[in-house]
């Protein structure tokens, strides 16, 4: 025999399950099913960004890479032109306007693409290419009368600019993604292995860079 307190609460159960709650049953794997589906949409979402953005990023290095390596090999281009337009002036007895006018020429030409390296380079590098273009500057300024040094530091002159611009490559090899170990050697012998390699080293010979028709 069921008492009055037993019958009252299979009452209240018979009338939850019937009511709003056992309904709305029913739908509980509908609405997981949509957070999940939002979820996983989310997270695709974010996903995709993040790797639209690694391509964009890497897209952008990519193009200033290309453009720093035609920007430095325009400066070099041009940082050499004028050492040797510099150093035939020297030697040009006969016709000074020519001589003159080609180191006019390759001194705007240098610091013209000075003035681009400035905008994409590194402060090291930036610091590397000042002292570089400036002992090329004292070298172009040598050859008249604004110069600080004389005819006699004009050897010195050219040892240190050689030494500033291996420093200076090797700070675009870095940030081009090279390694950058370029360090020459004080003293090469170039035929060396040759039958004339002995003949070589007992010359006295300048480092390339030097102008050579003297």
């Amino acid at each position: 025999m069921v008492s009055s307190t037993g019958v009252r609460r299979l009452e209240i159960r018979m009338a939850m399950l019937g009511g709003p709650i056992a309904d709305g049953s029913a739908y509980v794997p509908a609405i997981f099913g949509l957070v999940g589906s939002l979820i996983g949409g989310f997270i695709a979402g974010a996903v995709s960004l993040f790797a639209a953005r690694q391509a964009r990023e890497a897209a952008e290095g990519a193009w200033v890479r290309d453009n720093r390596r035609e920007i430095y090999d325009r400066f070099l281009t041009y940082a050499e032109r004028l050492l040797h337009a510099c150093l035939a002036y020297t030697e040009a007895h006969h016709d000074k306007n020519t001589a003159r006018a080609s180191v006019g020429s390759a001194f705007t030409n240098f610091w013209e693409a000075y003035g681009v390296v400035q905008t994409v380079a590194s402060s090291s590098l930036v610091e590397a290419v000042r002292v570089y273009a400036y002992r090329l500057w004292e070298l172009a300024a040598s050859l008249g009368t604004a110069s600080v040094m004389g005819p006699q530091d004009l050897n010195l002159v050219l040892k240190l600019i050689r030494e500033s611009r291996h420093d200076m490559i090797n700070q675009m090899r870095n940030e081009l993604g090279l390694d950058s170990g370029v360090n020459p050697a004080a003293e090469i012998n170039p035929f060396a292995g040759t039958v004339l390699e002995e003949k070589y080293a007992e010359a006295q010979r300048d480092r390339p860079g030097i102008w050579p028709f003297t």
